[in-house]
């Protein structure tokens, strides 16, 4: 990776964002952070510094427009135009009926699907410009089917693997490359507080950024993980639907201390 490149990481202050953060720093990119989590940030602006990486940091929310937008600018003025947008921010509890929690699902939808466009909105007029670009958005395997326990965050993923799937042939022929990247299970704060009853098999995101950093390099069309979780997909993908809505009512009572 030249130099040069210009990488913006949104959710850059923990799980999968940080760990890409610094991935992508030992490649020898130049990164711009963006948090909500201002602590977290900070600490990771200070490693990047203890590394001598190039890095600009703003706390902000990708749901707010205008103060994304002033963010995303001034990063730009402090370092170089985004070459890459790597939009990691994420949200996501766990939902269960009967208790649906409506506003829980719009603050869901709010930075899954709408903070990820937002982050492309303020990145896109220069890339149109320059003639190039790549937008990474990370979507995960919870989007190809609806899982009971993961109601709001299953929809989300489901509308924002469909959206960068949209975008992809109008931008291609503008020369920017979209890469939806769908991870399986990663330990982060997410994925740990779900109350499964036996242990289930993670990856550490470090391992998840090994993967970011090569979809960053290679511009693939999709980024699926690990290679054990793809398999599973391929299956569940295939599944009838009323084998899968079998497997779910199943699967509730065993995988989980709660019931949905």
């Amino acid at each position: 990776m030249s130099e040069r490149t210009m990488v913006l990481i949104t959710g850059a202050a923990n799980g999968i964002g940080r760990a890409t953060a610094l991935e992508l720093a030992r490649r020898g990119a130049r990164l711009g952070l963006v948090d909500i989590d201002a602590a977290g940030l900070e600490s990771v602006a200070d490693e990047l510094k203890r590394l001598g990486v190039p890095s600009a940091s703003r706390v902000v929310d990708v749901t707010e427009r205008e103060r994304l937008r002033e963010a995303v600018a001034g990063i730009e003025a402090e370092l170089a135009p985004v070459d890459v947008l790597v939009a990691c921010a994420g949200y996501g509890t766990l939902t269960l009926v009967p208790e649906l929690e409506i506003d829980n699902l719009k603050r869901t939808f709010d930075v899954n699907l709408f903070g990820v466009a937002e982050s492309i909105e303020a990145v896109l007029p220069g890339m149109l410009a320059r003639g190039r670009g790549h937008l990474v958005g990370v979507a995960s395997m919870a989007g190809y089917r609806g899982f009971p326990w993961m109601i709001s965050y299953s929809a989300s993923k489901a509308a924002l693997i469909a959206y960068l799937e949209a975008l992809r042939p109008g931008l291609a022929k503008r020369g920017i490359s979209v890469t939806t990247v769908c991870p399986g299970f990663v330990r982060t704060a997410m994925s740990t507080n779900v109350p499964y009853k036996h242990k289930v098999k993670m990856i550490e995101p470090e391992e998840a950024a090994r993967h970011l950093a090569r979809a960053v390099l290679r511009r693939p069309r999709n980024c699926v993980f690990p290679f054990s979780m793809r398999m599973s997909l391929a299956v569940l993908r295939l599944m009838p639907d009323r084998v899968f809505d079998w497997a779910m009512r199943q699967a509730g009572p065993r995988a989980l201390f709660v019931d949905f």
